[in-house]
């Protein structure tokens, strides 16, 4: 039986395995938000991203209210944007103090297995890239980067129904290809 991504940050305190999954697990959203931040700096990003992953995984309280995919993604962007500010030569200031500070450099511990886990996710972009039509990739995009079903109509022009259409086909595609994402 599949783990919960909470259980499996209750366990990653202690169990490098169930840290490598959840590192696993969301790749692909610190992959395809280092992309929409800035293709320039993707490889920088992408691991701020992971980094941003591990720290959400080793800060995470499930008492506080919000699910772990929620905690992970405001580590994740803001682990990104905090390196864009250092990168542009800006101050460096919290988005969110209350997230900002459960995800600030908690850890450094990279897992072992990264070329792995780069190597799956090249494996899966490549994938997904040749399943969905160009319309539900860049909907599945904005979805996995944390917009709503409104914010990417409007970025696309689209209406929330047909935003909703694409994404259902989008995970439709994506469950018979890659399992159940």
């Amino acid at each position: 039986m599949e783990r919960s991504d909470e259980e499996l940050a209750a366990l990653a305190k202690t169990d490098k395995a169930a840290l490598a999954e959840l590192v696993s697990r969301y790749s692909f959203v610190a992959s395809a938000k280092a992309r929409a931040i800035s293709p320039e700096f993707y490889e920088d990003l992408y691991q701020e991203g992971l980094i941003g992953v591990v720290a959400a995984a080793r800060g995470y309280e499930a008492g506080k209210g919000a699910s772990f995919a929620t905690f992970a993604n405001r580590c994740i962007k803001n682990r990104m944007i905090n390196a864009v500010r250092k990168l542009d030569g800006e101050i460096t200031q919290a988005l969110d103090d209350d997230f900002e500070n459960e995800c600030a450099d908690k850890s450094e511990i990279i897992p072992d297995n990264i070329i792995e886990q780069r190597e799956r996710l090249d494996e899966m972009n490549k994938t997904m890239a040749s399943v969905l039509s160009d319309k539900e990739w860049r909907v599945f995009m904005l979805f996995s980067m944390g917009l709503g079903y409104e914010e990417i109509g409007r970025n696309l022009g689209m209406t929330e129904k047909q935003v909703n259409n694409a994404m259902q086909r989008a995970r439709k595609k994506l469950r018979a290809e890659l399992g159940n994402i």
